[in-house]
């Protein structure tokens, strides 16, 4: 018989090893940022509810309530990012009957000023669909797929948002008119920092990372499409729950 040969150790991977320890890091940092950015934030709000209750003019008033708003949508987004930083170990879903139409309102509700002062046209299509997810965190990603495609569409442009069933699933659609994505830049749409390619767009480019995230976590599949020049279209597809009750007048 010929003698046992030991088969010899594998080195580690230092690619990987040196990725899983950027994606740590990289955690620490967003929790870090998310955490850290509350506290000064809530220091504007209350200057800025105080300067209100003080007397202003109506029109100071108006804009002053537009940025009141867009800081409490920045407080929430905070909490996302705190929330998306600690994926594999940190919220649990709890998923559960959803009506769409309820999550789709609440999403409308937080743009629709931002759009109409970005000079977007933003439509959301009703939907008496009803869907088998975790409500906070399907609205954290309809939230930001929104907002990122309010902020790529240009003035004059428009935003619309819909729900169809494909089989026993629902896929909620974003479109937007904006200036596309390059092919080339689509495979890293997701990742952390990544703008699109566009060094002119506002944010640090976490929005579409607190996405995948949180779909992740959902097991929700993601999606995107572009055409340069022409637009985008984000998707999330979620499994169909029983069609809720006719929707109430808002």
């Amino acid at each position: 018989m010929r003698p046992a040969v030991a088969m010899p150790e594998r080195a580690p991977d230092e690619a990987l090893m040196r990725a899983e320890a950027d994606r740590s890091a990289m955690a620490r940092l967003l929790a870090v940022a998310g955490h850290d950015l509350k506290q000064p934030l809530q220091v504007a709000l209350l200057s800025i509810e105080r300067a209100v209750s003080d007397g202003v003019a109506p029109g100071a008033a108006r804009r002053l309530g537009l940025a009141s708003n867009a800081l409490r949508r920045l407080g929430r987004e905070l909490d996302d990012l705190a929330r998306s930083s600690q994926a594999g170990g940190g919220t649990v879903p709890r998923s559960r009957a959803v009506r769409l139409d309820r999550v789709l309102a609440r999403v409308e509700d937080e743009w629709r000023a931002y759009a109409e002062a970005c000079g977007v046209r933003l439509r959301v299509r009703a939907s008496g669909l009803g869907v088998r997810t975790d409500a906070g965190m399907l609205t954290t990603i309809l939230r930001n797929l929104v907002g990122n495609a309010v902020k790529y569409a240009r003035r004059g442009g428009r935003v619309v948002v819909g729900a169809r069933r494909r089989g026993g699933r629902v896929v909620v659609e974003v479109h937007d008119d904006g200036p596309g994505i390059a092919p080339v830049r689509l495979a890293g749409i997701f990742e952390a920092f990544d703008r699109g390619g566009r060094r002119d767009a506002g944010g640090l480019g976490l929005g579409l990372h607190i996405v995948r995230q949180t779909a992740e976590a959902l097991g929700h599949p993601v999606g995107v499409r572009s055409v340069p020049d022409r637009g985008s279209a984000f998707w999330v597809t979620l499994p169909r729950a029983g069609a809720p009750a006719a929707r109430p007048g808002r």
